[in-house]
């Protein structure tokens, strides 16, 4: 039986988003979650956490988090890891040594207190966030080639889903491997969910969303880089802090060209700005995530099967 996939990512907690573009999807609310139409299977891309500073709604992390379980465990749904999930576990999860694997300084944790205030009793090893979410968030996948279509948070690196292979979060020796982005592992995961960072040639720097000075940037993974690149041309999104700065030579080998004879793919993770015009990337490759963390629409794609990305195939929760 052909599936039709409704494509949606980053969520950030905004579960009152969420719920308005389920309705206009065609899905029925159902409880605490939604029943997907004939035919129809929901495809969430990660980020189902972490709301942004500022655009908090109380309770949504929780009631994201349940929907979305509760249809993958009926069948409706399939979920991918995104950062924000890798980052909570690593925040929740211990090393051999005692130590928590993901620091918990002030950056750290303003970025995850959207999801710890759902959950104030995080820390009590048989609460709710430790005995059902962080094992849920673990099991996650972290992409998915299906059947005419391929899907990652961040970025689809052939390479590093090479060197991942099957593995999962059960194999402890991963888990550990996988928490240091300096080990193969955890570079591979770094690429995967967060995508290729490009440095900035010295001295120059920029400030991101949430006002920290970054020395890279996030790139067009999926162009064919040229030795005679510059940085504005590959920054993405479009940013009027990056000007026509040559891109170091080593990083450019980080770059895989996404060829048009692949399947389309769907990723979410860039954080596009809220105006940004509901089209493809290129003829098979789309960024779903028009900030709807903060001001922008929720975004699903319904695809049916096709070869190249329809830009009729766009919905919105304001739909």
């Amino acid at each position: 039986m052909k599936i039709n996939y409704d494509i949606i990512a980053d969520i950030h907690g905004r579960f009152d988003k969420l719920e308005a573009l389920m309705e206009g999807l065609g899905y029925e609310k159902r409880g605490d979650s939604f029943i997907a139409p004939a035919r129809h299977k929901a495809l969430f891309l990660g980020d189902l956490i972490d709301p942004k500073p500022g655009h908090e709604s109380p309770g949504g992390v929780r009631a994201t988090l349940q929907a979305v379980k509760a249809m993958c465990d009926r069948g409706d749904a399939l979920c991918l890891m995104g950062n924000h999930e890798l980052n909570a576990i690593y925040f929740h999860s211990k090393g051999p040594d005692g130590k928590y694997l993901r620091v918990r300084g002030s950056k750290n944790i303003a970025m995850h207190q959207g999801s710890l205030d759902d959950f104030p009793d995080y820390d009590d090893p048989m609460s709710e966030w430790q005995q059902v979410w962080i094992p849920w968030m673990k099991r996650l996948p972290f992409f998915l080639e299906l059947e005419g279509l391929r899907a990652v948070h961040a970025c689809w690196h052939p390479e590093m889903i090479a060197r991942i292979g099957q593995r999962n979060f059960d194999d402890l020796a991963f888990f550990f491997a996988a928490a240091n982005k300096a080990h193969l592992e955890g570079e591979a995961l770094e690429i995967l969910l967060k995508g290729i960072e490009v440095p900035l040639p010295h001295p120059h720097s920029l400030v991101d969303h949430t006002g920290s000075v970054r020395r890279q940037f996030r790139a067009r993974w999926w162009e064919r880089v040229e030795k005679n690149a510059v940085c504005s041309e590959l920054v993405f999104p479009a940013n009027d802090q990056i000007f026509d700065w040559p891109i170091a030579e080593e990083a450019i080998s980080q770059f895989l060209p996404y060829p048009e004879s692949e399947p389309p793919v769907f990723f979410g993770h860039y954080l596009k700005p809220a105006h940004s015009p509901l089209e493809p990337e290129k003829a098979n490759v789309a960024c779903l995530d028009h900030a709807a963390a903060k001001d922008g629409p929720l975004v699903a794609y319904s695809w049916r099967g096709e070869a190249q990305i329809n830009p009729q195939h766009y919905i919105t929760h304001e739909s």
